[in-house]
């Protein structure tokens, strides 16, 4: 680099550095702006040069011109320059930064919305305090207070790890702190709803509209010392002391075990929801063949929420094989589902394949301590002493003591990138994926190759009467389509596809993703039957629902959703009506578009994700028996 930059020269340079993605570049050009000593003001080299780069980065990304792998790398190169700059910015009180501690909540890992997140509250000025992914509680708060935080920044992608939000929540107002911090959450499962309800004050739709908003929201605070006195602290205990008192009372009673209990009191005495035509597997099997039901099948979710009827806990449910199959099979007695999905979480393959899982005893374990190297990757045996093979006796055992009842049993586990982003970090593999391409396919490879034996394992054992995988990353807010198809796409269909066409067995996929790259999960797969998630806020850009997806792929696959799962952590009857209402409206939907497309039955009515395992029953049981009610009469009167 020549000695005589100009001004302009410089900011231009930090900008394009940003674009490209050129940490080495952003490095020595935030490095000539302290030595030049006055020419460019260090914070307006990170205003008008580094920050300037990653909004423009972020129009790109709006614009669906680049993707997530391209703003990680952007970012990496902002935090490059920001590295060197940010020691010699000049501050007095009136300009200081305002402070956001930001994390994942305890139990979830996935953190590329949150570094998305971090990343634009940095280019707008923020000092980011990021806490990481699967982020204890407790820490939220604790960090707030050591730093006097102006918010907290919390995401969750899984359903069943929502909940610790509004725990924080509560925990700032039994501290007397919620008064002295704005509170914003986000993940696809997040809606505005669910924000209020827990207390939050703002959900966004995306990163950019994130930090617009804090960056007004934080000029209406008091200052810091006002926010964060004892006095101010003393009120606010005060204030929210009835609330929390009224709420610790609820909370101590186990809500799942205790609609447990009334569901199997009902059956008990009055039975199940009438006499039916078909069985649930004669039911399915049929669906799936698109032939005559007498109604469609339903099948919300819900899988480590039926250790309620056992009970057992969440890590005896993940551990132990018979209380497994024991919840699966109470599930299926009591609630009368038509199937079975065995979804403990998403860490199987990884775990086997080196990387730490964590093990609470009510909460979805989870992959914890990432392996350093690709290179230290090594593909296992399917053996006894893998979670692999402990999922596959204990689905096998489901099976065995649903098939009693007339239920099938869906086995499931993790897909070829999904298995990496688990072992490795999801930041990492996708940054990865641009600048070490090749190092990230050899490692999806090998991926593959464990997720086969796997799979292989639960068709020698005869384990389940169908498989699903999760195949999450098919996203086209996270990467292209082509990406994605180099990434993992190719890997299923020259490995994995064929195991299950060896085996005569259909492909199933199961994604929660809000814009899924349908044509090469459903087209290219050849996939029989997909469990998506429908998020109505992202449908412009391109979360799909029945009526777009019967007709596009219906005379394909069997698609199977899209009812929202998070309604059904609350036990309100205006939210149970609420659940009753859009059954119906699914239900209603499906069948009469199935009807317009020259279809008949290939549709499963069930949820976007998975139930949250900590909630009530009485909305899954009234889910089932709306379908079980109304779907026979439905079925006969639109098809004849």
């Amino acid at each position: 680099m020549t000695e005589n930059k100009s001004k302009e020269d410089i900011l231009n340079g930090l900008t394009n550095a940003v674009i490209q993605g050129d940490q080495d570049s952003a490095k020595e050009l935030a490095t000539k702006v302290i030595e030049n000593g006055g020419m460019v003001d260090p914070y307006e080299a990170i205003v008008d040069g580094l920050a300037k780069g990653m909004s423009i980065m972020s129009d790109k990304y709006e614009n669906g011109e680049v993707f997530v792998p391209h703003l990680l790398v952007a970012s990496n190169a902002m935090y490059s320059g920001m590295k060197v700059l940010t020691p010699y910015i000049k501050t007095d009180e009136a300009s200081k930064q305002a402070i956001v501690v930001i994390g994942t909540v305890q139990g979830d890992v996935h953190d590329i919305g949150k570094n998305l997140v971090k990343t634009m509250l940095t280019a707008s000025g923020f000092n980011a305090i990021d806490l990481g992914n699967d982020v204890q509680l407790d820490d939220f708060v604790e960090k707030a207070k050591e730093y006097k935080a102006d918010a907290i920044s919390m995401s969750a992608l899984m359903t069943t790890t929502m909940g610790g939000m509004e725990t924080v929540i509560d925990k700032l107002k039994e501290e007397g702190l919620r008064d002295s911090v704005i509170v914003m959450v986000g993940g696809a499962p997040v809606s505005e709803d669910y924000a209020n309800e827990i207390g939050a004050d703002a959900t966004l739709p995306d990163a950019d509209s994130a930090a617009d908003w804090l960056k007004d929201a934080v000029k209406e605070l008091e200052p810091a010392e006002r926010r964060w006195s004892e006095e101010k602290i003393s009120t606010s205990k005060v204030k929210y002391r009835e609330e929390l008192a009224k709420k610790t009372v609820s909370e101590e009673v186990d809500i799942g075990r205790e609609t447990a209990k009334e569901i199997i009191d009902e059956v008990e005495s009055v039975g199940t929801k009438g006499k039916e035509e078909m069985t649930s597997i004669e039911r399915v099997t049929s669906s799936l063949a698109d032939k005559k039901v007498d109604r469609l099948p339903v099948y919300p979710l819900a899988c480590g929420v039926t250790r309620k009827f056992v009970p057992a806990t969440y890590k005896q449910y993940a551990i132990d094989p018979e209380m497994f199959a024991q919840s699966a099979y109470a599930g299926a007695k009591y609630l009368d589902y038509d199937m079975f999905v065995g979804l403990i979480d998403l860490s199987i393959t990884a775990g086997d394949l080196g990387c730490e899982i964590t093990y609470p005893e009510e909460d979805t374990p989870s992959s914890k301590g990432h392996i350093e190297d690709y290179e230290e990757i090594e593909v296992p045996e399917v053996k006894e002493g893998t979670r692999a093979y402990e999922l596959v006796q204990a689905t096998k055992l489901a099976k065995e003591k649903l098939h009693e009842l007339g239920k099938p049993v869906v086995g499931f586990h993790e897909g070829p990138l999904l298995t990496l982003t688990q072992l490795m970090g999801a930041d990492r593999v996708m940054m990865d994926m641009k600048t070490n391409p090749e190092v990230v396919r050899d490692a999806v490879d090998k991926c593959a190759d464990y997720v086969n034996s796997v799979t292989e394992k639960f068709f020698e054992e005869d384990a389940c009467d169908a498989l699903c995988i999760d195949n999450l990353w098919s996203n086209n807010k996270i990467m292209s389509e082509d990406d994605y198809w180099k990434f993992d796409g190719k890997f299923i269909v020259d490995k994995h596809v064929p195991l299950f066409k060896k085996y005569d067995q259909p492909y199933m996929i199961h994604s929660c993703a809000d814009s899924v790259h349908y044509d090469t999960q459903i087209s290219k797969f050849g996939t029989d039957l997909f469990s998506y998630a429908y998020y109505p806020n992202e449908r412009e850009q391109g979360s799909k629902n029945y009526s777009d997806l019967i007709p596009k792929y219906g005379h394909e696959c069997c698609m199977m959703g899209e009812v929202d799962p998070i309604q059904f952590m609350d036990n309100s009857s205006e939210t149970i009506d609420k659940i009753k209402s859009d059954t119906d409206n699914v239900l209603t939907g499906a069948i009469n578009t199935l009807k317009e497309n020259g279809l008949q039955s290939k549709y499963v009515v069930s949820t976007g994700c998975e139930i949250p395992p900590g909630g009530p029953l009485t909305g899954v049981k009234e889910m089932i028996d709306l379908v079980k009610e109304k779907g026979p009469e439905l079925q006969k009167k639109t098809m004849g």
